[in-house]
């Protein structure tokens, strides 16, 4: 069995292995790019944002609320339209439907406000654990 894997390890022609690789490599690094969306492109500048910076701003919106311990958030665009979900962990005295209907509201404002984006989608909370709090002895 060796034997015969050896052999085809060793009649692949050099230039096959030189394609593959350099496919392999040309696909990674359009899975791994940052991904930015221009805000603003005016002759005097552009204006962009990453991905990951639009997930940690509305992270930080998510963990200022009382009752919410820890936050994740994650935006696609499909349809025209941005749409965010939200993991939540949160603390045992949280209000959900008071969290849902302020949450809801100030990401719509995030992405108007501070954005300028007015095609938002679906904002989708889902609460994935509740922390907590360590008791003092």
């Amino acid at each position: 069995m060796i034997t015969h894997l050896e052999d085809l390890v060793h009649n692949i022609p050099l230039w096959l292995l030189l394609i593959s690789a350099s496919v392999l490599c040309l696909l990674l690094a359009a899975l791994l790019r940052q991904r930015t969306l221009v805000l603003s492109d005016k002759e005097t500048g552009k204006l962009e944002i990453s991905k990951h910076a639009i997930h940690r701003l509305l992270e930080a919106c998510c963990v200022q609320v009382n009752g919410i311990a820890w936050a994740r958030a994650e935006v696609t665009h499909s349809d025209g339209k941005f749409h965010t979900q939200l993991r939540l962990k949160v603390r045992p005295d949280a209000k959900l439907d008071a969290i849902q209907g302020y949450l809801e509201q100030e990401i719509a404002e995030i992405y108007r406000q501070n954005l300028g984006i007015a095609d938002i989608g679906r904002t989708e909370i889902k609460v994935i654990g509740v922390v907590i709090p360590k008791k003092d002895f």
